[in-house]
């Protein structure tokens, strides 16, 4: 006698043609990838892994809207998957919507609390938008999440002095100096706001 062999849940589904199109796409087969990711999504509309990989592809193939629409769609779904959000603001500040971005990532910002890549991403955000001592907050909790990385370090410091704060402004230029993680342009500029610091 036959077992009866016990159906898949909609989420093993989903798992299950995720798996398969990752593979797919190891082999470089990439239409094949697509469409297990999208099986994977209409088995299962909540798994996340599979929507942002199916949006990595939509953008890298030039289709930025169906790339925006899955990610406005998975945010919808799961508001507090906070990379969702991170991806679609960076779409939003390349259509020039920064505004519009900023907005998305303050939404998010309690989810991606623990994440330094978020944290600086905000950081940014806000200095673009001039709002200095938020960038300045964002920047500190995401150079202590991690230390090492210079361009953060450089971030912190433009945003210190533009609060007037010359001394940790010159400290958080030090750092990113010291980190071996800026270009001959960045190191350039820092070495000048260092100068400019001391001469004032």
């Amino acid at each position: 006698m036959e077992k009866n062999i016990k159906p898949m849940s909609p989420e093993e589904e989903a798992e299950n043609n995720y798996r398969q199109a990752a593979a797919y796409l190891q082999q470089g087969r990439r239409g094949d990838a697509e469409n297990g990711l999208r099986a994977a999504l209409a088995a299962n509309p909540a798994h996340a892994p599979a929507r942002e990989l199916l949006a990595g592809l939509a953008l890298q193939n030039g289709r930025t809207l169906e790339a925006q629409q899955l990610l406005e769609e998975g945010l919808q779904k799961n508001p507090k998957h906070y990379s969702f959000a991170q991806f679609l603001a960076r779409l939003y500040v390349d259509q020039g919507a920064e505004q519009k971005a900023l907005a998305l990532m303050e939404g998010a910002a309690e989810a991606g609390a623990a994440d330094p890549a978020f944290l600086a991403f905000l950081g940014a955000l806000y200095q673009r938008a001039g709002r200095h001592a938020d960038a300045v907050a964002a920047y500190t909790k995401a150079v202590t999440l991690r230390p090492d990385e210079g361009r953060w370090w450089l971030g912190l410091g433009i945003s210190l002095e533009a609060e007037k704060n010359l001394a940790a402004a010159s400290d958080a230029y030090t750092r990113a100096q010291q980190s071996g993680a800026l270009d001959q342009n960045l190191q350039r500029y820092v070495e000048q706001r260092l100068t400019a610091i001391k001469n004032k």
